[in-house]
């Protein structure tokens, strides 16, 4: 699909949430919120290089993971892309394979790895900017950036709740990716795998 008719139908998406002319990022969680029709979460995580954002779906709501090790600017990039998948209906897609919960948790079945996390199938996006509904993404998340002022760095405050149970769960999935990509690379320079 053309980027023309993607940012035309981001536009008047845009022009439906009667946006402010300029709001914080919780503010736009608050608008994502009342269109969706459930509470949009803020949690900022190191998430070791494995992805940079990511949505999460519980009964309770959306929780938007984003890299915490980032400027602002970036992070407001990253939640305004996640938030857009909401906006756009994405969060109803089957955003995580058996494969993915295969590889992430090796040792636990699937269905015992989505209990134990407490999360729907609703999990999270690995982006491929070549998926139409990702680059329909991009170019919303791009456009709402006209909105935002980005907020001062988050460096951490202590995570509480269920925020904290699920970036608990998120830890060791997210270990685990980062040392199969780093052992996939070692293989593919040619230095013997352990």
């Amino acid at each position: 699909m053309r980027v023309g008719p993607i940012r035309r139908r981001c536009k008047r998406l845009i022009q439906e949430l009667g946006l402010p002319s300029s709001t914080d990022m919780q503010g736009m969680c608050e608008v994502v919120a009342a269109r969706v029709g459930r509470p949009v979460h803020l949690v900022p995580m190191s998430l070791d290089g494995v992805v940079s954002g990511m949505t999460a779906t519980t009964d309770d709501g959306f929780w938007v993971f984003y890299e915490l090790k980032t400027s602002p600017w970036h992070q407001a990039h990253i939640v305004l892309h996640e938030l857009s998948h909401l906006l756009l209906g994405h969060d109803q897609d089957p955003a995580v394979t058996e494969d993915a919960l295969r590889m992430w948790t090796p040792s636990v079945d699937v269905a015992t790895a989505m209990r134990r996390m407490g999360l729907t199938m609703g999990l999270a996006r690995h982006h491929c900017y070549d998926n139409p509904a990702e680059r329909e993404t991009e170019v919303l998340g791009t456009l709402l950036m006209e909105y935002v002022v980005p907020s001062a760095p988050d460096h951490g405050l202590p995570l509480q709740g269920q925020a904290a149970e699920l970036a608990a769960s998120l830890g060791p999935a997210l270990q685990h990716v980062r040392r199969e990509r780093a052992e996939g690379a070692g293989a593919g320079k040619g230095h013997a795998r352990v």
